[in-house]
């Protein structure tokens, strides 16, 4: 697809020689090319092509990010035209996904000046005589593709290169003498290739570079010394990973520029050049994992020493070198920028100097693996900042300094292997955003403190080796997050808490060599990530339990010198564990290769016969919450699932002139705002459709990370209270975003502008839109962390939606916190998040708390009023229960003075809930979910004690104004039968048209029940309010007529595509209809409705294929309460009641699992519950198969095979014949969620 073979003739045309190009990309991926690149325009209106002078001529191809595909011809025969277009100076393809080997020709064209053919999939070599032709190139960039063979001899005779950039692809060869022939280089990268031999040293003519990257490569032989001599503008060396040996030229120091100085990882000897402390603008030294000493005798004739007159340095890396010295004392005086100081493994002796405390700016400071003696100095806790604190390895004495606890940023603390004593300080729990302690191997006594389980998001706790007493408490199973816990070695007391079931993510787990006494928990087998168990040598007793059968990731299992006893089990992963794992039981008895006794088999006690009578219906449930491998070495690094969804539509790119054109030349009268990265525009697109232009200011340090941050997240979040991303425009020096147009501006508008003004219930409105939003972005794992009422737009409807992801952070899939050193607006920010830069889903809340509060006191954070000893949380907190008057906002009061009580005690609660959302330690805040679901339910307590709504037969005025039946007859068409789209046993639901808009109306049959199913409806969906619910917009309640008018679902119901398929989902976009559904019913189960009829034909799918529950004719309401199940005499449709519905009418929340489990065993299967009385047996068939799964419509892989087994097991569990056996809704809708990322 690139081009450009051989020039057939010159008589082509610039559009001729370009049409020939799109020829070979492939028309999936030619997007805007498709309609743009024709003869009906001038080519120089073409996207992508950049014309300049008289006559007006092509000058620049520049096609970056447009994913253009497509494939070179193995000989170089790609349209040869574009050898015509003789004005080219510029080839700008990077980013696309162009294939096969780059054709000599297009190095004929002699006016080139750049070439730019990065990330892309390129392979082969090079043309030999390639820059031959090219007097003029000035910048080329290759980097990121699959070539390989040697750098052509010809480049080196291009005198005008100023930019070499080949990183990351398979070059050989030497690098060439000729190099000193570009004697106007500037920017020289060839990293991460396999070049061999050595650094020429004919570089040292190259004056003019700047910077020199050969790091990842076979390089060998003495770095020369004229890089150092002869390169006086040089600004970074990049030497990293090669073979580099000898000393290190002291040379280098008279690059007096350097801010970057990078040999790690070579086989450098002697001592480090005292010269290196010389260079003033040196930022970035590192050394690391070379055979460098030092070869001073005392302290102050050290390396280090010398670095002292350095003010700009920001990372020292020494580690993994033989430096043989003392810390000096100097250390105090180095940069008080510095961040990073590592020397791990360094042989370092001595003490650690007090005056390290000096460095307040240190992030990192890892010293760990030396013999470093004293004790550790308590100014360390002067360090604020620090976030790393690496001292295992050494000889350190003494007690654990209390000032450690200061580090309130403190993310991993190892100070394990040392000669350390007393007890563990009760206040490190103060490190809240500790995720990894490990004191292992000290002479630590005591008990574990209390409180050290109050780290409710720490990852790893490592306090093996020490002579630690007393018992384990319960509070172990709050540490949710914990995938690794060692407490071998101690003096540990006590039962193994049956708490540890809740530690769903813990990889490993010894308690070996303790006083532990009591039973193995049966529960240890919910900890299903489990890798590494070792119970040995404690005082065990019992029996191995079965559960542990379940434990598919275990790789290491070990009880031995306990008292246990029985069979030992031999299923699952116990199949491959030898005797080693049980040794000293005497009791145990097992297989001969276990080398314990043979278990008799003719007198099995009653206990024996009924586990295996129950195994086979228990086996799904104990998988049921199995999740793939969680983390290694404390970092999970996991990305944002990626939709796999056909029908949805990319957001297509858009031109600057484009732009340029829509806002009028970016008129001030357009302008509809600023913010801290760019400007909002109003346009007008082509088709007279307005929308917001956000343009990012590219000057500004993080303008451009900004644009990249909030177009990747809009481009994979979708929910009808967020902004909606609809193009964007890249260009070099230009970045937009083409946004939904709100014309009813901000939030911040309607509170504090003149003339302006929201009711009460359309504030609450706004808030539960706004919490819809957040719980959104908070299930697929995003921060939005800068929300605030200006960043909360209106639409035409008044309807919420979020905007502003400028500084958004996305979540790994694990980790529930992440470090940013982005600040947001002031008086939003949670205290975690201003003091130590820790953001997670809490601090969201915190902001949405502070948004609550001045949504409905009119007054912001930042108000006059305020001051440092009171603020606006303080302000209400204070003001609440019986001062709620003096907070309201008073035009709240003065637009309207009725229902003045209702109003005092609806805002009293939200203030109540805003305190808690607004709680100083993040752990007492609420999360998203539960906020909004308590927002509804204020909301409907208002409107009840308001008189807005009643009995169903009173039709709910305030949320859904009251409508005619002539309306709805005018809408239908006077009931056409071309409108009805479905008619039932008690309703009939029609197509209609109001103000515009195109509604579904449901009439209800005046009989009995078709009466009744109307109330219910009514009741369900007048206080409900869910993303994945069909949403109530108006009611009709005459004497003898009752109507609904709901929302329009154009692609109407599940049914539909699945009996037979209208169109062919495939396996994760079905996955993400289940996940709606679950979504839907566990929201349903909160509010305490159990909707009783669940089937495909209700679940609706609107215009984006998003699933909206509907039907709620028998749904059943439990109160506050009472009972979990209730008794009906409705029915729901056959084949989807639960047997405990069928037989005594008894419905609960598990009645719901039960329909779901065969809405799921119906999407992904053939199986009909209607037809196939078997098919729970079938299922059951499936899972014991090693083969594919038989009796899917999906097309099975590899990979979809394995998930597919997981939906059976669900499917398996969720209709279980005992309610007691399903899991809930929230645990469903987890799990899919979990099988979505896993996929």
């Amino acid at each position: 697809m690139l081009f450009i073979a051989h020039v057939y003739s010159l008589n082509y045309d610039e559009s001729s020689a370009l049409l020939a190009l799109k020829a070979y990309i492939s028309p999936e991926s030619q997007n805007v090319l498709a309609n743009n690149w024709t003869t009906a325009t001038s080519v120089c209106n073409w996207i992508g092509a950049i014309c300049g002078g008289q006559p007006q001529r092509v000058v620049a191809l520049s096609l970056s990010s447009m994913g253009l595909d497509g494939t070179l011809p193995p000989i170089g025969t790609t349209p040869s035209a574009l050898g015509s277009i003789t004005s080219l100076k510029k080839i700008d393809l990077t980013y696309n996904k162009l294939s096969g080997s780059i054709a000599s020709t297009i190095f004929n064209l002699s006016s080139l000046q750049i070439i730019d053919l990065s990330h892309n999939l390129l392979a082969g070599n090079l043309p030999a005589g390639m820059a031959n032709r090219l007097p003029e190139l000035k910048e080329l960039y290759l980097s990121g593709n699959q070539l390989y063979g040697q750098i052509p001899s010809s480049l080196f005779n291009c005198r005008q290169l100023k930019v070499v950039s080949v990183p990351s692809n398979s070059f050989t060869g030497n690098i060439s003498i000729n190099l000193g022939n570009l004697t106007m280089l500037k920017d020289l990268d060839l990293s991460t290739n396999n070049f061999e031999g050595r650094i020429p040293s004919s570089i040292g003519n190259c004056s003019s570079l700047k910077t020199i990257n050969f790091s990842e490569n076979n390089l060998e032989g003495a770095v020369p010394s004229e890089i150092g001599l002869f390169l006086p503008n040089l600004l970074e060396l990049q030497l990293r990973g090669n073979k580099l040996p000898g000393t290190i030229p002291s040379s280098i120091a008279n690059a007096s520029k350097l801010t970057l100085l990078d040999l790690a990882d070579n086989s450098f000897t002697g001592p480090i050049p005292m010269t290196i402390g010389s260079l003033k603008n040196l930022q970035k030294l590192d050394l690391g994992h070379n055979q460098l000493s030092s070869k001073s005798y005392t302290p102050e004739s050290s390396f280090i020493n010398s670095l002292t007159n350095n003010g700009n340095l920001r990372r020292i890396v020494l580690s993994g070198n033989p430096l043989d010295t003392v810390l000096p004392m100097s250390i105090g005086n180095l940069s008080t920028s510095l961040e990073y100081l590592e020397l791990i493994n360094c042989k370092l002796k001595g003490s650690i100097p007090a005056e390290v405390g000096s460095l307040g700016s240190l992030i990192s400071l890892k010293l760990g693996n030396n013999a470093l003696t004293g004790v550790i100095p308590d100014t360390i806790g002067h360090l604020e900042n620090l976030q790393s604190l690496q001292l295992q390895g050494n000889k350190l004495q003494g007690f654990i300094p209390y000032d450690l606890c200061l580090l309130g940023r403190m993310f991993e603390l190892f100070l394990g292997g040392n000669e350390l004593s007393g007890s563990i300080p009760e206040c490190l729990s103060n490190l809240t955003a500790l995720r990894n302690l490990s004191l292992s191997s000290n002479r630590l006594t005591s008990t574990i403190p209390s409180s050290l389980w109050s780290l409710v998001d720490i990852l790893a706790i490592n306090l093996s080796s020490n002579s630690l007493q007393g018992s384990l408490p319960s509070g172990i199973g709050d540490l949710k997050a914990l995938v690794e816990i060692d407490l071998s070695n101690n003096q540990l007391s006590g039962h193994i808490p049956v708490s540890i079931e809740n530690l769903k993510n813990l990889v490993y787990l010894s308690f070996a060599v303790n006083r532990l006494h009591g039973p193995i928990p049966e529960i240890l087998g919910w900890a299903v990530a489990l890798e590494f168990l070792d119970l040995s040598r404690n005082n065990l007793s019992g029996v191995i339990p079965k559960s542990l059968e379940k434990l598919h990731y275990l790789i290491y299992f070990n009880v031995s010198f306990n008292q246990l006893e029985g069979e030992i089990p031999g299923a699952g992963s116990f199949a491959n564990f030898t005797a080693q794992s049980y040794l000293m039981n005497k009791a145990l008895c097992g297989a001969a290769r276990l080398q314990v006794r043979h278990c008799r088999t003719g007198n099995r006690s009653w206990k024996t016969l009924l586990t295996k009578i129950l195994l086979p219906e228990i086996a799904s449930i104990c998988t049921l919450s199995l999740i793939y491998r969680v983390i290694q070495h404390w970092a999970i690094k996991h990305c944002l699932e990626k939709e796999n969804d056909p029908l949805l539509k990319t957001n297509r790119t858009i031109l600057y002139q484009e732009i340029e054109l829509a806002t009028d030349g970016f008129s001030e009268s357009n302008l509809l705002g600023t913010g801290s990265y760019g400007s909002v525009y109003k346009g007008t697109m082509k088709e007279e459709k307005n929308v917001a232009i956000k343009v990012f200011n590219l000057n500004l340090e993080r303008g451009l990370r900004s644009f990249q941050v909030e177009s990747n997240l809009l481009t994979k979040v979708g929910h009808r209270n967020l902004v909606k991303l609809m193009s964007s425009c890249c260009d070099d020096d230009f970045r937009a975003l083409v946004l939904e147009y709100m014309p009813n501006g901000t939030l911040d508008k309607w509170l504090y502008t003149h003339n302006y003004f929201l009711n009460l219930l359309q504030r609450l409105d706004i808030m539960i839109e706004v919490a819809s939003a957040m719980s959104y972005l908070h299930s697929k794992l995003i921060l939005h962390c800068d929300l605030k009422p200006s960043n909360v737009l209106l639409d035409e409807d008044m309807v919420a939606r979020v905007s502003d992801f400028s500084i958004a952070k996305l979540l790994d899939g694990r980790d529930a916190a992440v470090q940013t050193m982005t600040m947001a607006t002031i008086g939003y920010m949670a205290p975690e998040y201003g003091s130590r830069g820790i953001v997670s889903e809490k601090t969201d809340v915190y902001s949405f708390g502070i948004l609550m509060m001045e949504t409905f006191t009119g007054k912001k954070p930042t108000d006059d009023i305020f001051n440092v000893e009171m603020n606006l949380r303080r302000w209400i907190f204070e003001s609440l229960p019986h001062a709620v008057d003096r907070i309201i906002d008073v035009t709240l009061l003065q637009h309207d003075q009725e229902n003045i009580a209702a109003k005092a005690t609806c805002i009293k609660s939200i203030m109540e809930l805003a305190c808690f959302c607004t709680a100083d330690s993040f752990s007492k805040r609420k999360t998203m979910e539960k906020v909004e679901i308590e927002l509804g339910r204020i909301e409907t307590r208002f409107l009840i004690d308001a008189k807005l709504i009643g009995e169903c037969e009173e039709t709910p005025r305030a949320l859904h104004p009251g409508i005619l039946f002539q309306e709805l007859q005018l809408a239908t068409c006077g009931f056409s039968e071309i409108n009805l789209l479905y008619s039932g046993k008690s309703s009939f639901v029609y197509k209609g048209t109001l103000k515009g808009d195109v509604v579904a109306i449901k009439i209800f049959k005046l009989q009995k029940r078709g009466l009744e199913s109307f109330e219910v409806n009514c009741q369900a969906l007048s206080f409900i309010r869910h993303r994945n619910i069909v949403r109530l917009l108006e009611c009709c309640s005459d004497v003898d007529f009752k109507a609904l008018v709901v929302e329009y679902m154009p692609n109407g119901s599940l049914q539909n595509y699945l009996h037979p398929a209208v169109i062919t989902f495939d396996f994760f976009y079905k996955l993400k209809i289940m996940i709606n559904v679950a979504s839907a019913l566990s929201y349903l189960h909160s509010m305490r409705v159990i909707h009783c009829n669940l089937n495909p034909t209700n679940v609706l799918l609107d215009e984006d294929m998003v699933a909206r529950i509907s039907g709620f004719s028998i749904a059943q309401f439990l109160d506050k309460g009472s009972a979990e199940t209730i008794t009906t005499t409705m029915a729901e449709s056959p084949g989807y009641m639960a047997p405990e519905y069928a037989s005594t009418g008894n419905v609960s929340e598990k009645t719901d699992v039960y329909s779901f489990g065969i809405l799921l065993m119906e999407t992904f299967t053939i199986l009909r519950p209607t037809e196939e009385m078997n098919w729970r047996s079938r299922i059951c068939d499936s899972l014991q198969s090693e083969d594919k799964i038989a009796g899917l419509d999906i097309q099975q892989t590899d990979q979809t095979t394995s998930l597919l087994r997981t939906i059976l097991r669900l499917i398996y569990c969720c209709t279980s014949e005992l309610p007691g056996e399903r899991n809930s809704m929230w645990q469903v809708e987890k799990e899919l969620v979990r099988l979505k990322w896993n996929g």
